[in-house]
């Protein structure tokens, strides 16, 4: 097959610098196609433009005039006179007072254009099952037509009907599929709600899987018993009706390439259904993606349910505990086995003084360290002095505590606000910080992954949103260390 990939000039109208002037014409004109009214006037484009702001102030109707004859270059809009009007002035009669309509090729390409925009916020395709029993009614009514008493009009319809549905499937199975693997959708499988819908989707997809395991082997066995020269005998019936088709261009109908489309129409079926040497034919494909989507829900459902332990039944676990501890020979065996399952019952206590802090930001080894003396309980241990009795802090003691407390806190707050510049704070020019500064912004983080729209409270009062800036990862530098994470960048506003 040969191949013609030259440079499309009817793409230019979407892909130059004054794109933004062409394309609203092209899209003007294209909706005029489809209500019928195939010729527009510069006027009427020019007021299309200005009513919907598709056009500079400035934007004259001579450089509308001027676009339209570069579209025209490049073969997107085709020109004709305008025969209806009467020339009162040389200027209309130099203008020619042309009427512009779009091409067919560029109507194709903008009616793709049009649906792209609507593709971003639909959900596309489907896996619909009564594909295959369409498929397979087609081919079984393709094999009981009778050339020689079929007209060329029927044996059109039933080839066309057929590979509409091949169609069909192809697209909105792949779209279908590919919905499922978008991030998107694995965002989807990872939160609470999705289980709601999990039974619904693999119900979905095994209705799929069971209608095309019906109906692939079918459809394979009656193609495969379709003679080649029945096949090339009905193509050939079927150029014979578009070439009978008529048109006003005043080309001569090319057969060979008409044929050669539609041969490669029904091998697309055949290769979609039938073996071929070692090479999987394109249903056993989308059944192993189908297959596999299920997989991929069960896994992520079950590790849900893992999670929250929704699935667990211990009814059976504690009937096996009541048979073992029936089973026991006396009441120690007993006390031994519920300690091993349920941990000792009495156990030692250990106590120390009151926490003078109830700080997250001071570790362990921060804080002051208590010492007790414990005593062997043996005859031979001599008791050398009397350990002094524990005393509670005083009122004043404690007072002075929290005004400490207060003062390191407000200390901390200035260091906080003196990182927020233009009530941002980005983490990549923070420079050298303090640890606490590090553990907040950790505790920051920490809430904001809790909500969708990624914002909180820090202890001082403010919100902020949080989202990262870029894909890189930055190096947080702080006096204990240096913290290797993404490149967030945190936006605060006064509550």
């Amino acid at each position: 097959m040969k191949y013609q990939l030259d440079t499309v000039n009817l793409l230019k109208y979407a892909t130059t610098d004054n794109a933004y002037r062409y394309r609203p014409i092209i899209r003007f004109l294209y909706e005029q196609y489809e209500r019928f009214k195939y010729y527009s006037k510069p006027e009427e484009i020019m007021k299309f433009l200005r009513d919907n702001n598709l056009a500079e102030g400035t934007y004259k109707e001579s450089q509308l005039y001027d676009d339209l004859k570069q579209l025209e270059v490049w073969e997107c809009v085709i020109s004709r006179q305008d025969k209806e009007l009467v020339y009162y002035t040389i200027e209309e009669f130099k203008n020619k007072r042309l009427k512009f309509q779009i091409t067919q090729p560029v109507y194709e390409i903008e009616n793709t254009l049009k649906k792209l925009d609507d593709l971003e916020d639909e959900l596309t395709g489907a896996l619909e099952s009564k594909e295959f029993e369409r498929i397979l009614k087609g081919v079984n009514q393709l094999v009981q037509v009778n050339l020689a008493e079929t007209n060329n009009v029927d044996l059109h319809e039933k080839w066309m009907t057929l590979m509409k549905n091949l169609e069909s499937l192809k697209r909105n199975s792949a779209n279908y599929l590919s919905h499922l693997k978008s991030e998107k959708a694995e965002q989807l499988f990872e939160t609470d709600g999705f289980l709601l819908y999990k039974e619904k989707f693999v119900d979905y997809l095994t209705k799929f899987i069971l209608t095309m395991n019906r109906s692939k082997h079918k459809i394979a066995k009656t193609i495969g018993n379709i003679e080649p020269e029945f096949v090339n005998r009905y193509i050939d019936r079927l150029v014979d009706y578009f070439a009978s088709i008529p048109t006003l261009d005043g080309k001569a109908f090319d057969r060979d390439r008409s044929k050669r489309i539609q041969t490669e129409r029904w091998l697309e079926l055949k290769n979609w259904f039938v073996k071929s040497n070692d090479n999987d034919c394109d249903v056993e494909i989308l059944l192993r993606e189908t297959e596999l989507s299920i997989q991929t829900m069960s896994r992520y459902a079950l590790r849900l349910s893992e999670m929250k332990g929704n699935n667990q039944n211990r009814k059976k676990d504690y009937q096996t505990l009541a048979s073992m501890f029936y089973a026991c020979e006396n009441l120690i065996n007993a006390h031994k086995l519920s300690a091993a399952c349920f941990g000792v019952v009495h156990t030692k206590h250990i106590y120390d003084e009151e926490k003078l802090t109830d700080t997250h930001n001071e570790e362990i080894w921060e804080q002051n360290q208590s010492t007790f003396t414990t005593t062997p309980r043996n005859k031979a241990y001599q008791r050398t002095k009397r350990i002094k009795s524990y005393v509670k802090a005083s009122v004043e003691d404690k007072q002075k505590q929290i005004e400490v407390y207060i003062k390191n806190r407000e200390k901390q707050r200035e260091i906080i606000e003196s990182l927020i510049v233009d009530n941002k704070m980005v983490l990549k020019d923070l420079g050298v910080v303090d640890s606490f500064v590090r553990k907040s912004i950790l505790t920051w983080i920490t809430r904001g992954i809790q909500a969708q729209s990624r914002s909180g409270k820090t202890d001082f009062g403010e919100t902020f949103l949080f989202y990262i800036a870029s894909e890189e990862k930055i190096k947080l530098k702080c006096n204990d260390g240096v913290m290797e994470m993404p490149d967030i960048v945190f936006e605060f506003r006064k509550s």
